[in-house]
């Protein structure tokens, strides 16, 4: 097995997982918890940064005026211009006023080896931390970024990366002036599902890793339940990071907000024309609630079903493909998830990246509607608590996998699971049971095919060899608050079925 030295590792998450410069822990304790086997960190493979790189990326944004010195007067005459329509413009929406501001640089340094070329405009909008720090658009080229003088407020102020409106405006901005055949949409922040949070503080990740000393890898401790864990941090005075989570305006975007912004985009920006790939690359979203959310405005959806590392994807890697060639919307999605992989399978076993087709949800939706439905009416008639007994071994771990909040489960092991164990369900009424038990065996054969068609590519760790790509929501004890906001929760008999089965449980 191949190792990674680690001489400083900055154990964050993008997501509910956060950057903390670690006040209560010793620099050089911490040291001793990173073991150090060889001097082979990958490049430009690597996601890692050691204390060297941290040091030189909390400068990096001082290098602006380097860049902007070494400009050409028609480099910046052509960043004012409406420029030719290429095959693709990716708007990296990089919402890093909060502790995940150095990898923001980290990334945009591997979007600068690829660069704008023929084939793709890298445009980035960033915010970082402090009221004066205004927010930022650049057009990445190779080897170097150009900071452009945007329209309205922007040069002169800090927008609110938590309202949908800004968003709105970065991609009408981009679109105007870098219009492309394709939009990919990049979400760089913190995300949380489906779960619209409160209020917390942040989470020392010393707390939800460890090295492990038979693999030298990073392991998550998943006897910490996730959402559990934060809320037991709960203050009055801090908002919990949802997507886009803005700390000097206390803001994020709701799960409402992002369907907002994704409809303007759609029909207005794009004047009818589906956004060809929103990417998450956040915490926790690659969820059928979330897919639901995109699934009328994009084409195909990516991220990860569990927390991701601060640093997120490789860009340098993520990007390459458009250094020589226009690559379909589908074929980018597959190398997303490839690159990730790549990016990570030799630093630990807790990963996930998945590519979802969002034309195949519909179906899908339909498919949990109709199982929900006979789950609910078995619920209702069961005997002897046979059906919630059932539910409650199929969505649990270790038979069940989930995540790092581990009321977000795997949809497809859960169908097999229950595939598995309807024997045990036992109704009052026997015709009634042999009609439910018939109805369930088609319904999750079908809709096990369904997740493999949706799901167009899938990499997991070790830890996580039975995720397939798509979470969906299962408590155990009680139901967050904002679930039965979502459009989701809404239209579906899933969440009907929850209900049940938690009045059901008591």
């Amino acid at each position: 097995m191949k190792h990674i030295k680690i001489n400083f590792l900055i154990l964050s998450l993008t997501a509910l997982c956060f950057f903390n410069c670690i006040e209560s822990q010793d620099p050089d304790e911490l040291l001793q918890e990173i073991i150090c086997l060889d001097d082979n960190i990958q490049d430009p493979e690597s996601i890692l940064i050691n204390n060297h790189e941290l040091a030189e990326l909390a400068s990096e944004e001082e290098n602006d005026i380097y860049y902007n010195e070494i400009t050409t007067k028609e480099e910046l005459d052509d960043v004012r211009q409406i420029h030719a329509k290429k095959p693709v413009t990716i708007v990296v929406f990089m919402a890093a006023d909060n502790d995940l501001h150095p990898f923001a640089w980290k990334n945009i340094k591997q979007m600068e080896a690829v660069g704008s070329n023929e084939n793709i405009n890298i445009i980035v909008q960033l915010n970082t931390p402090g009221y004066l720090n205004v927010t930022k658009r650049y057009i990445i080229k190779k080897g170097k970024r150009l900071l452009i003088a945007a329209e309205g407020t922007a040069p002169t102020q800090k927008l609110n990366s938590g309202s949908p409106q800004t968003l709105i405006n970065c991609v009408d901005w981009a679109m105007k002036h870098y219009p492309a055949d394709n939009l990919i949409l990049n979400f760089w922040n913190h995300g949380s599902g489906c779960w619209d949070p409160g209020t917390s503080k942040s989470i020392n990740t010393c707390e939800l890793f460890h090295v492990n000393p038979d693999t030298n890898m990073l392991d998550l401790d998943r006897n910490i339940a996730y959402i559990d864990h934060i809320e037991q941090l709960n203050t009055s005075d801090q908002k919990q990071r949802g997507i886009c989570f803005d700390e000097t305006y206390r803001s994020y975007m709701s799960n409402q907000d992002v369907k907002y912004a994704l409809n303007e985009i759609h029909h207005r920006i794009l004047g009818g024309k589906k956004i060809a790939a929103v990417w998450f690359d956040a915490c926790l979203m690659s969820m059928i609630e979330i897919a639901n959310i995109c699934k009328d405005h994009a084409d195909y959806l990516l991220g990860s079903q569990d927390v991701e590392y601060a640093s997120g994807s490789n860009y340098q890697l993520a990007l390459s493909p458009f250094n020589n060639k226009v690559i379909s919307s589908r074929e980018f999605a597959c190398h997303i998830v490839e690159s990730f992989d790549r990016a990570y399978q030799h630093i630990t076993p807790d990963y996930t990246q998945s590519a979802i087709d969002l034309s195949q949800m519909s179906s899908l939706e339909k498919n949990v509607d109709l199982v929900a439905e006979q789950l609910l009416l078995a619920l209702k008639h069961q005997a002897n608590k046979s059906v919630v007994k059932v539910l409650k071994e199929c969505k649990s771990r270790p038979l069940c996998t989930c995540f790092e909040e581990p009321s977000f489960i795997d949809l497809r092991h859960f169908y097999i699971n229950v595939q598995a164990n309807l024997y045990k369900i036992k109704l009052l009424d026997g015709y009634k049971e042999i009609a439910v038990k018939d109805n369930l065996t088609k319904l999750l054969e079908q809709g096990i095919n369904l997740i493999n068609i949706a799901v167009i590519a899938n990499a997991t760790g070790s830890h996580l060899p039975k995720a397939s790509g798509l979470s969906i929501y299962f408590p155990e004890r009680g139901m967050f608050n904002s679930y039965l906001k979502c459009s989701f929760a809404q239209s579906n008999s899933w969440s009907k079925m929850l209900v049940q089965y938690l009045i059901q449980s008591k």
